[in-house]
């Protein structure tokens, strides 16, 4: 063979022995495990509400009643007696005289008569009355497990720091539980869903059906929430997730015998004026049962600013709130325990719990792209079919 002929053969030889040699890395490399990529399940948010629990311990002193029973107080802070309170109230709002009665004078600013749940600085403390008991929803925020802190009536957690449930759990349309929600956000929910946004959430994994450490990420949807035919929140639709990062929150987290938790962090979704215009938390916990059906429920919470509760009310009006707007305010301003305010010293953010309900989902970025996928069919109820249905055998 000639030395041109060897030289040419060369090239072969070479491609040959790299061939075999890939050849043998892959015999050896046969029966090793590989790791599995990392799966992303994706959820809609159907129902997020103050986490109530009433009691027959939670108002010992007494409870501030409803909507009527706040009217009553006003006419007799006005100078009536209780039993002519009532009848006022019985006769549409006249006396005995058939003259209209205001149930309570308005404070004035500058001259003009304002609501004081714009203003309620310009009314005094009424003083209402607080919850206190065993047990409230929520957390251990601070570590301390103080004498008069709750204990979570679910999970056993000592130590819950809640103060929003002090200020609210004695006004009547808070002492319910669940399926029951209070009706002032029942309400608000409901007609948000068909206008708001829907708020996501996602997990990711290696193996989300067993224990681990997992990323949980929050975000805004550019879709509202679509129904199923029991009213409550479909599962399996498909979101478009808002880019927005105003509404983008991502926390470590662990799944553990099917519970979901996070590391403490920074929560934000911005939502709609009728609802919570924003609900977000320095100090984030979650704590959600993932079921079978591949839904999730439990408890959001962590120390929020108490004015964006108070906003949400005072939209509401006293009204549909069934609250007393100075009332609250001025127990929130009193029962406030984070973040103090670097000038006035004065504690500018709650202890705060509330109940979060998910269903699978979809998620797909403006480019079409599936980056998360729902997995299970869904509770039978979810969202406002559970209040609504609570008497529906599921199956």
């Amino acid at each position: 063979m000639t030395a041109a002929g060897m030289r040419r053969r060369r090239p072969l030889r070479k491609k040959l022995t790299a061939g075999l040699a890939a050849v043998a890395v892959a015999a050896v490399l046969v029966g090793v495990p590989t790791a599995a990529p990392a799966e992303t399940r994706g959820y809609v948010i159907s129902m997020v509400h103050t986490a109530t629990w009433g009691n027959t311990d939670t108002c010992p002193r007494g409870d501030n009643g409803g909507l009527s029973d706040l009217k009553v107080r006003r006419l007799v802070g006005r100078g009536f007696s209780e039993s002519e309170a009532r009848a006022i109230l019985a006769s549409g709002g006249v006396d005995a005289d058939g003259n209209r009665v205001p149930i309570r004078e308005l404070p004035r600013l500058n001259g003009r008569a304002v609501d004081p749940g714009n203003v309620p600085v310009l009314v005094a403390d009424p003083q209402v009355r607080t919850a206190e008991g065993r047990f409230a929803h929520g957390f251990d925020l601070n570590g301390v497990v103080e004498p008069d802190a709750f204990e979570d009536p679910v999970s056993g957690e000592l130590g819950v720091d809640n103060q929003m449930w002090r200020a609210l759990g004695c006004f009547e349309v808070y002492q319910v539980r669940r399926p029951v929600r209070p009706y002032n956000e029942d309400i608000a929910w409901d007609t948000a869903l068909d206008a708001m946004p829907a708020w996501l959430m996602s997990v990711t994994g290696d193996d989300l059906d067993a224990d681990g450490d997992v990323t949980v990420t929050f975000d805004r949807s550019l879709n509202v929430a679509m129904r199923d035919a029991r009213v409550g929140v479909l599962s399996g639709a498909t979101y478009v997730v808002d880019p927005d990062p105003r509404s983008h929150s991502v926390f470590a987290g662990r799944i553990e015998d099917g519970v979901l938790t996070v590391e403490p962090g920074d929560f934000s979704m911005q939502g709609e004026s009728q609802f919570y215009a924003i609900l977000r938390f320095t100090g984030t916990r979650l704590r959600l049962e993932m079921a079978d059906h591949g839904g999730a429920s439990g408890i959001i919470g962590g120390y929020q600013p108490w004015r964006d509760y108070f906003h949400y009310l005072a939209i509401r009006g006293e009204e549909n709130a069934q609250v007393d707007l100075p009332g609250v305010y001025y127990a929130m301003k009193r029962l406030a325990d984070a973040v103090p305010d670097p000038e006035t010293g004065e504690n500018t953010a709650i202890s705060a719990a509330y109940f979060l309900e998910a269903v699978p989902a979809f998620h797909a970025t403006l480019a079409g792209e599936v980056v998360a996928r729902a997995v299970g069919p869904g509770p039978a109820l979810s969202g406002p079919a559970v209040h609504e249905n609570v008497t529906l055998d599921p199956e």
